[in-house]
């Protein structure tokens, strides 16, 4: 993706329906910088049983353009004409600047994949690992207290120990004044 540059000013142009992708391309083709913000997200194919990610817009019907400073023109009615523009955000008749380090941060938020529901985003936040063993063990961290809250266990506290290979934790329960090893499903702990 090409880097936003903070010195132009942006402004906010609203598309015809389902028309960002075919706006942005076409003022881009009249000369102008264009920046369409877009999240990824994932669905599972029932049929075949795989994710497919599906890119969508972040802003529907929204882009940004962006304008040079000291350009005194102010080149809207180029931008206007283009195919799939509706309008600029206005007040009183006239565009809003966005400020490009506004412009910027959401680019920089797209990159770093915040605005994206795929599997690949979440370990990339480092939410999820790419095993479920793994994402157990960043969940339930060796030393971490967690609070019991189904079974023959339900309103102790629980102290994790490691996670098993089948996916079960390992923890320690204080019965009767002593600590007792434990073995919990996922679901049947709770941050303390």
């Amino acid at each position: 993706m090409k880097p936003i540059d903070p010195e132009k000013i942006w402004y906010v142009v609203r598309c015809n329906i389902n028309c960002e992708a075919k706006a942005s391309d076409n003022i881009r083709l009249a000369g102008f910088d264009v920046y369409y913000p877009r999240q990824r997200i994932e669905k599972k194919h029932r049929r075949h049983n795989t994710y497919l990610v599906k890119e969508r817009p972040l802003m529907i019907s929204y882009i940004f353009v962006g304008m040079p400073k000291n350009d005194k023109l102010q080149h809207f009615g180029f931008v206007r004409a283009c195919e799939g523009v509706e309008k600029f955000l206005e007040y009183q008749g006239k565009p809003i600047p966005v400020p490009g380090r506004d412009v910027q941060a959401i680019h920089e938020a797209e990159v770093d994949m915040r605005f994206d529901d795929t599997r690949a985003a979440r370990i990339h936040r480092k939410e999820e690992a790419k095993t479920i063993k793994a994402t157990l063990e960043m969940k339930y961290a060796r030393g971490k207290e967690f609070a019991v809250i189904d079974g023959p266990f339900a309103s102790f506290h629980a102290i994790v120990e490691e996670v098993t290979k089948s996916g079960n934790i390992k923890a320690m329960v204080s019965l009767f004044g002593r600590l007792t090893s434990v073995e919990f499903e996922a679901a049947q702990l709770s941050a303390a």
